[in-house]
């Protein structure tokens, strides 16, 4: 969901502005992480899709993070079968632009590729629901962690190469923002589609904002459960 326009600290204290870190012509840089932490969801040709699309680049995230470029091309082979040919061609079109390194591999062409993804899995209140989320990180091959804890990130995720979204509220009381909490050679980070204040969308240990997450993630909510990790079921 996206907030009014301007420069906002919502509940968790994490600071967010409601334009892209860079254009959407900036040529993507060859590493893949260097890419995600430039990459928003307020990137692409659709202002009021983009709005909602935390999800989906969420995803295009873990795939980023855990395959590179060409984890796109690999995506849009899975899930092929589920798209129309129209969309189909498109999706290919685009992963294979991005894998390619040459001038249309773009931050527009990555965000357009989340887009169109959004586009076919959003749900009826307009963002992605967390059985479509689910589905899109099986697709893909991720595996749910097998003993998912809000309050400990560290074990939840414990070996590289793994990646799982989380919801946080940033509105209100219940979950309302899809984040990337996931494990690289580097260790341990958060990556945030919306874009921050600070022009840095991925998150380590020690950095300002790290316990902001953490805090958000694990989250109380007195009994409900629309905050935390994606549930596996």
């Amino acid at each position: 969901m996206p907030p009014s326009s301007g420069s906002h600290q919502f509940s968790p204290g994490i600071h967010h502005v409601d334009w892209p870190v860079v254009a959407d012509e900036e040529r993507l840089p060859r590493d893949p992480m260097e890419a995600l932490d430039k990459l928003t969801q307020l990137n692409g040709t659709s202002p009021s899709a983009s709005a909602h699309a935390c999800g989906a680049v969420s995803l295009v995230g873990a795939m980023l993070a855990t395959s590179g470029y060409t984890g796109l091309v690999d995506l849009a082979e899975r899930i092929a079968d589920e798209l129309d040919d129209e969309k189909r061609v498109e999706l290919t079109r685009l992963a294979q632009a991005i894998a390619s390194g040459g001038p249309d591999a773009t931050y527009g062409a990555l965000a357009d590729y989340a887009l169109l993804l959004y586009r076919r899995y959003r749900g009826m209140d307009g963002g992605m629901e967390y059985r479509k989320l689910l589905h899109l990180m099986q697709r893909a091959g991720f595996s749910a962690p097998h003993r998912p804890n809000d309050d400990d990130l560290a074990r939840t995720l414990g070996r590289k190469g793994e990646c799982w979204p989380a919801k946080i509220s940033i509105f209100g009381d219940e979950g309302d923002h899809w984040i990337l909490v996931g494990r690289d050679a580097r260790g341990l980070f958060v990556f945030d589609p919306y874009p921050r204040d600070d022009g840095s969308q991925i998150i380590r240990p020690g950095e300002a904002d790290w316990k902001r997450y953490v805090d958000a993630i694990g989250k109380d909510e007195a009994g409900r459960n629309t905050i935390g990790f994606l549930p596996a079921e």
